[in-house]
């Protein structure tokens, strides 16, 4: 038989053939233009021009079936998994089904379904300017609005005062939308892999930020020590959530929870797919794992290598997100030992807009340390490097340095 991967990324973050080097089956590639030119020997490589809106990929994908049957369908990014599950519905194929696929990437269906099991803030899917109207008399001001299917917190707005309600009615709300209640509290991230509804390997990590406010704002995401007090009690979480969701099958999982100072746990979301933002990469860095070498080879049943013991060191992620301005000063390469990976995303002499979703960096920095204490000396010392190093000129003021702001931590 064969297996067909859908794959909208470049091949240097997806090496499909070298996770799978040791499958004795097909592999065909249905892939974007970002993939870029290959000679690995795929037994079949079709390239779609605007991928995430091309519906002829799952019609020749259809057509592909019925000349050449495959056993698999193979999808990491999120924007595929309702494509991918409708296919393997249709061919009666293992692995996530529609409903599934649904209940993880449509909030509002997904906290219609755990609701009942874990806390969840106050919701509602938007049909009308009046279902927000209604909401805000029932609750108050400050809410949150984004759409059910969001990823990145794209097109995200918290709504504090009924200046800006007025404002968001005005320009109109448009569809796809939902509204939740304003949580205060710390918010967490539980990444891993799950196998059914079991989770077989879990990593949590604290953002330094709130996601959800995140744009033009920097970010590092801590990874926490298995032994930290809060990490088996998020994890355990997370496993309440995935029992309540339609099994996804095998599937690595991102899940967001706040911790709210009356120490409750309250869900912001869970995807059913690999952590973006390098993300995954620290935990790779901390714990030696690659969740999507590991989730791809999974599904084909090959064997598992995931860790079995604690991790000698932490690890995180930095984000440094875009700005309006032009890039005049970029470090080629960071002098620290410490620093797994170094991602720059913009170049010299670039006119940048303002981040447009939580992961629209300048650049990212995995730092890793022997403890959190270790961790946050190393923070503090990259930041100071980077006030010098990294100079974007306002897009306004031509003559100013734009210098670098040293994100706020907690002593």
């Amino acid at each position: 038989m064969a297996i067909l991967i859908l794959n909208q990324r470049r091949r240097a973050f997806a090496p499909y053939l070298s996770w799978l080097e040791d499958l004795d089956e097909e592999v065909y590639l249905y892939t974007s233009p970002a993939y870029g030119e290959t000679t690995e020997p795929y037994a079949l490589v079709q390239v779609f021009d605007n991928w995430v809106t091309n519906d002829r990929v799952e019609i020749d994908a259809l057509r592909l079936y019925e000349d050449h049957p495959y056993r698999l369908i193979i999808a990491l990014d999120e924007s595929d998994l309702i494509r991918a599950a409708r296919l393997r519905d249709r061919l009666h194929l293992p692995g996530q089904r529609l409903d599934s696929a649904t209940a993880y990437r449509d909030k509002a269906v997904m906290k219609s379904l755990v609701r009942q099991s874990v806390l969840c803030p106050a919701f509602r899917r938007l049909d009308s300017p009046l279902h927000l109207y209604d909401f805000v008399l029932e609750h108050g001001l400050p809410v949150v609005v984004k759409p059910v299917d969001g990823m990145g917190s794209m097109n995200t707005e918290i709504i504090w005062t009924p200046e800006q309600l007025n404002e968001a009615w005005e320009r109109g709300l448009g569809s796809g939308l939902m509204v939740e209640a304003y949580v205060e509290g710390e918010m967490y991230e539980i990444d891993g892999l799950m196998m059914g509804q079991e989770i077989r390997f879990a990593s949590v990590g604290r953002y330094s930020c709130q996601p959800l406010e995140i744009l033009g704002k920097e970010c590092f995401v801590e990874l926490l020590s298995p032994a930290d007090p809060i990490f088996q009690r998020l994890v355990q979480e997370v496993q309440r959530v995935i029992e309540a969701l339609p099994s996804p099958g095998i599937s690595t999982f991102h899940c967001e929870l706040f911790h709210t100072r009356e120490d409750e746990l309250v869900l912001c979301e869970i995807a059913s797919r690999t952590a973006g933002g390098r993300i995954s990469e620290s935990v790779s860095a901390m714990y030696g794992v690659n969740l999507n070498w590991e989730w791809v080879r999974a599904q084909c049943g090959l064997p598992l290598t995931l860790p079995t013991s604690s991790p000698p060191r932490v690890a995180g992620v930095y984000l440094m997100p875009k700005r309006p301005g032009t890039v005049k000063k970029l470090p080629e390469a960071l002098p620290f030992d410490w620093v797994t990976e170094y991602v720059p995303r913009v170049k010299t002499g670039e006119l940048l807009d303002a981040a447009h979703s939580s992961v629209d960096a300048v650049m990212t920095v995995i730092i890793v340390g022997e403890n959190s204490a270790s961790l946050q000396a190393r923070l503090s010392e990259l930041l100071r490097y980077l006030e010098h190093e990294v100079q974007i000129l306002p897009a306004y003021k031509e003559d100013t340095i734009n210098e670098t702001p040293v994100i706020s931590r907690k002593q």
